[in-house]
């Protein structure tokens, strides 16, 4: 398939403003949900990331190695270079992802080679598609460009572009200029990879592509034998599986071979040639946990078989970057190219909604970002496991404070009613119920958290100089806040809203970015 490659553009974004791609091939078996953290976790476990973090601290970045992205659902994602781009969001948060040890390694290389990390750009070539692009991702990683796939990386590549993007299997060999053998093989292989995953699952055994060896499949499932011992077959011209055996029959058949497959290094060494293939078949069909009088139903059968989608449709179906007039960034509070992410859908999408209200939407504005300061504080003493420290802080505060007023009561009546007698602090603070030294924080409110935020984590993140300048400025905006959704003689206006913006952003990049994710 010929690409005007050139016709692509490319321009330069900031790291934060990413997003690593949950369908890469390298984290596609997991078959999860994952949000942006659980992303990273995972690339730096399994994919050496610290390790390229490390060179990229000590070397430089590397020109020449732009990573391909396409423009999803106004989300920037990274199709090509996921390793690259998560190794530079290393470098802006380290603490957050890996040890003490291996972080100061990186925060030292940092300071001494003077890297711009917080305000950090790549320029990124933006294809018009994940179709388009995908040739290049294809023919870097089947070689040895960059780090190789593992064969069921690739595997799951050419299997979603046939099962998700829905392609034939000749769109697929014109995409990626591969053979109609390879593909057919790949498809053939995945489907009935799937196959045995969903039945394992059943069973409580998780498999995925990166633990279960898809070559020793492919060497079992090429055998006659071994296709009649499952009861399948194959559609020869898309790949799709044909199953000619009642369900309950074809599930046990399905867990003994598959449990014979997982054990991937026996497998490779006891059944080299066809022959022993052909040997261990016969040992299944003796197994107590299947039936071999079940026989083969012609007329009862089930196909995996998928619509397809016509590959100019699909090659036309283009987002592009949006171009924005140098007029319309100043019609807005929060700058187009700023992105903070908690990877929480709400609050993503109530920071996506309050970047996208103008300067005439001033007071939905000043509601809005309260809401949004109110819930981010809550989601991070949640999801850091702060909140008995915190209902315990704000108890004593509470018990304090408290006290202060019954002293207060106890000077006032023995003035005015001249009492000689000694007044019982402790009997009023419970007869007032001051004595409880534990908040319940299923209500916690806006005030003490951000008065617990301040003091017990940034005051320890800040030299007390800078600390003392971003208290006074947040905690004033904070008043406003109140002012604006408690008091309708109040009135916004758009350098207010600015103004609070740019004193709160520090925070909303702090709670951001020191979020301890549950694991």
């Amino acid at each position: 398939m010929y690409i005007d490659y050139s016709a692509w553009e490319s321009f330069e974004y900031k790291v934060s403003s990413l997003q690593l791609d949950v369908n890469n091939p390298r984290i596609r078996y997991s078959n999860d949900n994952l949000n942006q953290s659980q992303i990273m976790k995972l690339l730096i476990e399994n994919e050496k990331i610290y390790d390229l973090a490390k060179k990229i601290s000590e070397e430089g970045y590397f020109v020449g190695e732009e990573p391909i992205i396409c423009i999803e659902n106004n989300k920037k994602v990274v199709l090509e270079g996921n390793r690259r781009v998560a190794s530079l969001k290393l470098l802006q948060n380290p603490k957050k992802y890996l040890s003490t040890a291996k972080a100061n390694v990186l925060l030292k290389n940092i300071l001494e080679n003077k890297i711009p990390i917080d305000d950090y750009k790549i320029r990124c070539h933006i294809a018009p598609n994940r179709l388009q692009a995908n040739p290049i991702i294809y023919e870097r990683h089947k070689g040895d460009a960059v780090k190789r796939w593992e064969t069921g990386n690739q595997y799951s590549f050419v299997a979603d572009m046939y099962t998700k993007d829905g392609l034939s299997v000749e769109d697929i060999c014109e995409v990626l200029n591969e053979t109609r053998g390879n593909i057919l093989k790949t498809i053939k292989v995945f489907n009935l990879f799937k196959e045995g995953q969903t039945i394992m699952e059943k069973e409580g055994i998780h498999i995925n592509t990166d633990t279960f060896n898809l070559t020793n499949l492919e060497r079992f499932y090429v055998v006659e034998e071994a296709k009649r011992f499952l009861g399948v077959s194959f559609n020869n011209d898309n790949g799709d599986i044909t199953i000619k055996l009642p369900e309950e029959e074809y599930e046990k058949r399905v867990i003994v071979a598959f449990n014979e497959l997982l054990n991937a290094e026996n497998f490779s060494r006891l059944y080299n040639t066809t022959a022993d293939i052909v040997k261990l078949i016969q040992t299944l069909e003796k197994s107590p946990d299947v039936d071999m009088t079940v026989g083969l139903d012609e007329n009862n059968t089930r196909s995996n078989d998928t619509t397809r989608q016509d590959l100019e449709s699909a090659k036309n179906n283009v987002t592009r970057r949006r171009k924005s007039r140098k007029s319309s960034f100043d019609n807005y509070v929060i700058p187009r190219d700023k992105d903070i992410f908690f990877d929480n859908d709400k609050l993503d999408t109530l920071f996506a909604e309050l970047k996208g209200l103008t300067n005439d939407k001033k007071y939905a504005f000043s509601v809005l970002l309260r809401t949004y300061l109110e819930q981010s504080l809550y989601y991070f003493i949640e999801q850091n496991k702060l909140f008995e420290e915190y209902s315990n802080k704000v108890g004593q505060d509470s018990k304090r404070n408290g006290l202060a007023k019954v002293k207060t009561l106890i000077k006032h009546l023995k003035g005015k009613y001249n009492l000689q007698e000694s007044i019982s602090e402790d009997e009023i603070m419970n007869i007032l119920k001051f004595n409880n030294d534990k908040s319940d924080y299923s209500s916690a409110s806006l005030k003490p958290m951000l008065d617990y935020v301040l003091t017990t984590k940034l005051a320890n993140d800040m030299d007390t100089q800078t600390y003392k300048v971003v208290k006074q400025q947040i905690e004033f905006i904070k008043n406003n806040l109140d002012l604006s959704v408690h008091n309708h003689k109040f009135f916004a206006d758009f350098e207010s809203n600015k103004k609070a913006w740019s004193d709160l952003e520090p925070l909303f990049v702090y709670l951001s970015n020191n979020i301890n994710k549950a694991e």
